[in-house]
């Protein structure tokens, strides 16, 4: 190759660089409007059928048996996961992040730190995003706890 040929091929590149660049701006931007939607609908979902799952549930059970707590947004004040803990057993998080929902289960490994277990997304009780914030997979999370205590 010759110079010319070297200066237009560098030329090509760079312009192809530039093309994909672009292209993968344009997907950043659109994924992170999925990701900011998805964040609001977690708010919501624990507001609206999270937290007042877990209010009813602690009606119904005796008061030393179960509490909950939930975290909230330090910008809007709104709740951005919850944990509770039903009777002696370990205490469970649901936590969301960026429109990723992530449960972990607190346990005792002997040591002063204890161990935590995130429940993956493919297996039971299936809480993985916005759309698994139910009351019924609240209460098949909480029905695990209860089977495994």
């Amino acid at each position: 190759m010759d110079a010319q040929q070297l200066a237009a091929k560098f030329s090509a590149k760079t312009a192809a660089t530039v093309v994909e660049r672009d292209k993968q701006t344009a997907i950043a931007a659109e994924n992170n409007a999925k990701r900011l939607d998805d964040v609001e609908h977690c708010k919501r979902q624990l507001a609206d059928a999270v937290i007042p799952f877990l209010e009813e549930l602690q009606t119904h059970l005796p008061k030393e048996q179960f509490s909950f707590a939930w975290q909230i947004d330090q910008q809007d004040h709104k709740p951005v996961g919850v944990s509770f803990r039903i009777g002696d057993g370990s205490p469970i998080t649901i936590a969301t992040a960026f429109g990723n929902v992530i449960v972990t289960r607190s346990g005792n490994s002997g040591s002063s730190k204890g161990v935590r277990f995130v429940y993956p997304p493919d297996s039971e009780p299936w809480i993985s995003n916005s759309g698994d914030l139910t009351s019924e997979k609240v209460a098949k999370l909480i029905e695990m706890e209860i089977d495994n205590d």
